[in-house]
């Protein structure tokens, strides 16, 4: 079986363009997020979030993708269902030197990406829990728990 992806990048050029070298978007488990210990574990948020997106061969975990997948895959279409991010809204932004507002608008809206994997199970992409993790935590969910984890998202937009 064949998969192909497709992503439509209309439009996004002239974001990408406008936005340039001039900043940096960040979207994933920063500051106190990262370092918090992960419910009444050792971890913290960062290394669950680690071991979740790579996967873990010792712990037996399939690598479940909440950051990288999501954002490559669909970060580019939510931009564009966005009103403020029309040929409008880009050019009004260049022209009034708002470029760093809608530079965080990029952050939150990827933040709304992390989010719906998680909704959508990754978007249908993420391998189902194994038996003993549904019968340990009740729940047929990846990735869910207790949401600290998916809680833990946040974006952060930096002029560089």
């Amino acid at each position: 079986m064949t998969n192909n992806i497709r992503v439509n990048l209309k439009g996004l050029d002239k974001l990408t363009k406008a936005l340039g070298s001039q900043f940096s978007i960040k979207v994933g488990i920063m500051g106190s997020n990262a370092q918090k210990n992960h419910n009444k574990s050792s971890l913290t948020n960062a290394q669950i979030g680690f071991i979740n997106e790579f996967g873990s061969y010792t712990k037996k975990i399939p690598p479940r993708s909440f950051l990288e997948m999501p954002l490559r895959l669909y970060l580019a279409d939510y931009l564009l269902k966005k009103k403020a991010f029309s040929q409008q809204a880009i050019d009004e932004a260049v022209k009034n030197g708002t470029l760093f507002d809608l530079a965080r608008k990029v952050g939150i809206v990827g933040e709304e990406v992390v989010q719906q994997a998680f909704a959508t199970r990754g978007f249908g992409k993420w391998k189902p829990n194994a038996p003993s993790t549904i019968k340990g935590k009740g729940s047929d969910s990846p990735l869910i728990d207790t949401g600290e984890l998916r809680r833990s998202i946040t974006s952060k937009a930096e002029k560089i």
